[in-house]
């Protein structure tokens, strides 16, 4: 039995050359062009399909464990990136870091100089000497109260003076600490010159903006820190599949200028509103990875597991691949001849999910019409005789 298929399948593809041969021949430059334009249509006689046992079916629907297929972009949570700014304008005395460098949070990336911090700490001096000064009134003011010696007016006035310049130390000190300047060493005399900008976080030093001279002020963006440890997958979910998704769902994600590096993610949280002026969400999904290589604004491509339901589904042999795509053989129009019936068929492409029992989630490309025929088996031969076709079409 084996060796009359394997006949019936040469005769038939030789038939099928020497008829797509003959075709060539009669047809005109202007029917030559559309030939080209439509190398995805295949015209099988009844015989023929037989020879091959091509069977016809219909899409059914099937209850299988569906998958949505996605777009979308490696992104970087908010709080794991950060501008480093400065809290006053000043000139870029060093940077100490370069791109591609990892800096701890609290690091020093670089250091700035600014006449005002002197200022600022010749003030700090200066108001620290009047706050020692204001509470040595205040106590020498409490003490005539206690001996009946002293005006109440006197003492309330001493009393307000001293809690006003404590306030003032206290607010010049935190201006110091922003600053990074400590105050115990300006006591002392020590007097910086330059105050380093530190890191917030931990993370890699993405692009510096400035170089050593460079004058910057608070709006300035020094440079970009960035910690992969955030780095996630966000995704776009037009609004016909948006009650489908549900967080928690797992996600197949594939980099679309690396094919072969797969990565497993789970959808965390669904944004409540659409992207400007489109009907689409975006859907975070968490990354199963420790994998440093990957950076924000690749592009992906994922399948999110929607878990069980009804859906288009056709038999695994109905589908097609051909230059990284999937197609299926819809039947077109059937025409009766004087001796034989011919079928014509045209490739759909689909865009393939999960299989199950022999059956294979499809989602049309360009849509399918309702109670569409399709080729249910053997649809391998189909898409060989389509290549045959399209050869002979140059």
């Amino acid at each position: 039995m084996k060796k009359i298929n394997l006949i019936s399948v040469i005769v038939l593809a030789s038939v099928l050359m020497m008829s797509c041969g003959q075709n060539s021949k009669t047809q005109n430059s202007e029917e030559a062009h559309e030939h080209e334009e439509h190398a995805e249509e295949v015209v099988l006689t009844e015989a023929q399909m037989k020879a091959v046992d091509i069977r016809l079916s219909k899409v059914e629907m099937r209850d299988l464990n569906s998958v949505i297929r996605v777009n979308g972009q490696l992104a970087i949570d908010p709080q794991k990136r950060a501008e480093i700014t400065s809290l006053t304008s000043g000139i870029i005395k060093q940077v100490l870091v370069t791109e591609g460098k990892i800096v701890s949070a609290g690091q020093a990336v670089a250091y700035l100089e600014n006449t005002e911090i002197v200022e600022l700490q010749k003030n700090y001096l200066v108001l620290k000497k009047e706050t020692l000064i204001a509470e040595q009134e205040y106590n020498r003011q409490k003490e005539l109260s206690a001996q009946g010696a002293g005006v109440e007016k006197t003492l309330q006035q001493a009393a307000a003076n001293y809690e006003i310049t404590k306030a003032q130390l206290a607010g010049l000190e935190k201006q110091l600490l922003q600053l990074s300047i400590s105050p115990q060493q300006v006591s002392t005399g020590n007097m910086a010159t330059k105050i380093p900008l530190r890191s917030p976080i931990t993370g890699y030093v993405n692009k510096i903006n400035v170089s050593t001279g460079s004058f910057v002020d608070v709006q300035t963006s020094l440079m970009n820190i960035t910690d992969k440890s955030g780095i996630h997958c966000d995704v776009k979910i037009f609004e016909k599949d948006i009650h489908h998704v549900k967080i928690g769902q797992e996600v197949d994600i594939v980099l679309t200028n690396q094919p072969s590096k797969m990565l497993k993610g789970k959808v965390y949280e669904i944004n409540k509103s659409f992207e400007d002026d489109t009907k689409a969400i975006l859907v975070h999904v968490s990354l199963q990875t420790t994998d440093t290589q990957l950076l924000p604004g690749m592009y992906v491509t994922g399948l999110i597991n929607t878990g069980r339901q009804k859906t288009a589904a056709v038999p695994n042999e109905a589908i097609v691949s051909k230059d990284g795509k999937k197609y299926i053989f819809v039947l077109k129009n059937e025409e009766e001849a004087e001796y034989e019936k011919s079928f014509h068929f045209t490739a759909v492409e689909v865009i393939a999910g999960a299989s199950e029992l022999g059956y294979t989630q499809i989602t049309p490309v360009g849509g399918l019409e309702e109670n569409a025929v399709i080729v249910s088996s053997n649809a391998f031969y189909v898409g060989s005789m389509s290549v045959e076709h399209g050869e002979h079409g140059h």
